[in-house]
């Protein structure tokens, strides 16, 4: 009788041990879900409205929705020549540290025709002859700050505006964005040209037609800003260079979500 249990015992643990290995050989290997990309939307009220019209954007898209997350940290009246009320070169450091971004959105400009004051209160006056290089530096400053710790980073153009020296201001603005870009000479930071109603030369339009060819207003009655409709038509021309962005962190996430077919 014990040579029979023992007989029936070693064959169940044969048998286990066998199965086990059979399962281990032929069972799938299953890949790792990649972690989420996180994208920050960083600057004044502009970037909140371009933050409102991704966050739209990925809400009809359960996919993307779940590849990519939005960090809101835009601030209302806040830009790059008070320094010594709101830093952007330290708050998109801090961002970056934590709780990290992999691309930083950002837009600046509309508040800042005005002094710049620093950090220790020394002025460069609005359309003196240090301003613009001054200006340069602190984009600059701004954009290190999110490169250094391994993000990327688009500098969002500024649209026409109606107000003729408001408007002025943001072509100069844009050139400075652009040369300052420029001056970083890195693949990871990249200005954006701003959003036009039409081909150059642009014309300021509160009214555009939408998808359905019906006339809807897009600019908001200060002459700055977009209504919802205008701001989700900014980021439709925006919107490509933000995947082309994340792609070149080597994440296709629109790629990958064709692929799976989730929408």
């Amino acid at each position: 009788m014990w040579k029979s249990g023992f007989s029936v015992a070693t064959c169940s643990v044969a048998f286990v041990a066998f199965a086990a290995a059979a399962i281990g050989a032929t069972a799938p290997t299953v890949a790792e879900e990649a972690p989420p990309l996180h994208v920050a939307f960083v600057g004044d009220s502009m970037a909140d409205g371009l933050w409102g019209a991704m966050f739209r954007r990925l809400g009809k898209d359960k996919c993307l929705a779940e590849k990519v997350k939005l960090i809101r940290r835009a601030e209302n009246g806040t830009g790059l020549t008070r320094l010594d009320k709101f830093n952007w070169v330290d708050e998109v450091g801090a961002i970056a540290k934590d709780p990290g971004a992999d691309l930083f959105v950002g837009s600046f400009g509309v508040n800042d025709r005005q002094s710049i004051v620093g950090v220790d209160k020394k002025r460069t006056e609005y359309g003196g002859p240090d301003f613009d290089a001054r200006y340069e530096g602190i984009i600059e400053d701004v954009v290190r700050a999110g490169l250094s710790h391994g993000s990327s980073f688009l500098v969002m153009g500024l649209p026409i505006m109606l107000d003729p020296a408001a408007n002025s201001d943001a072509v100069e603005k844009n050139k400075i964005f652009a040369d300052a870009v420029a001056q970083i000479a890195s693949p990871q930071a990249t200005f954006v040209p701003p959003w036009t109603s039409q081909p150059p030369p642009d014309v300021y339009k509160p009214f555009l037609p939408n998808a359905k060819q019906s006339m809807v207003q897009v600019r908001a009655p200060d002459g700055v800003h977009f209504t919802t409709a205008g701001y989700d038509m900014v980021m439709d021309a925006f919107y490509p260079a933000i995947m082309a962005s994340l792609k070149q962190r080597g994440h296709d996430v629109a790629a990958e979500c064709e692929q799976m077919g989730a929408k």
